[in-house]
């Protein structure tokens, strides 16, 4: 009885982990930040940039289940967003250009806990830095749409500079 129910619980955890490989990074998200920044420039939309450890961070998780897994949150997203999955996590296998592209974006926005999200305008201005917050989507994106502050125009001149010139030596270029 116990081979049974190990091999059951074997076959359920591969089941598991083969449907979550099947939508990694999840639906409506892409991991590739130049593939990013080229849409961005090409449709208008900002960039939220995601820096999460999806499968070990809890309040990554209460954000995905209470902000990104809601329809009202992927209509916005799709209207009006470019959406970025930098994931670390511990136990899903990434590659090392992935990994090093992870790496080099975290150190240019200065993450220091999970989640971190920013926000960018489609000229890689960086206008908010958030992460978990409580109240659902439709506060989450109100939080998005008002919570901005104001940054001068050498400021965002000099944004702007620093992220394309560390991606572009980093990373690549687009």
């Amino acid at each position: 009885m116990k081979k049974i129910i190990y091999t059951g619980l074997v076959l359920f955890l591969f089941s598991a982990l083969s449907a979550f490989a099947d939508t990694y990074p999840p639906e409506g998200w892409t991991d590739d930040i130049l593939e990013a920044i080229a849409e961005s420039e090409r449709t208008g939309k900002e960039v939220l940039l995601n820096f999460t450890g999806s499968d070990w961070c809890v309040w990554c998780d209460k954000l995905k289940k209470e902000v990104f897994s809601t329809d009202e949150f992927k209509d916005y997203a799709e209207e009006n967003l470019i959406l970025v999955f930098l994931d670390f996590p511990n136990g899903i296998p990434q590659s090392d250009e992935q990994k090093k592209q992870n790496e080099v974006m975290a150190q240019i926005f200065g993450v220091q806990g999970f989640p971190t999200l920013w926000l960018m305008d489609s000229e890689q201005v960086p206008l908010m830095k958030t992460g978990y917050r409580d109240g659902g989507a439709a506060a989450y994106i109100q939080h998005l749409e008002d919570d901005r502050p104001s940054l001068d125009e050498a400021t965002k001149e000099e944004y702007k500079e620093l992220i394309r010139s560390t991606i572009k030596e980093h990373i690549g270029s687009w």
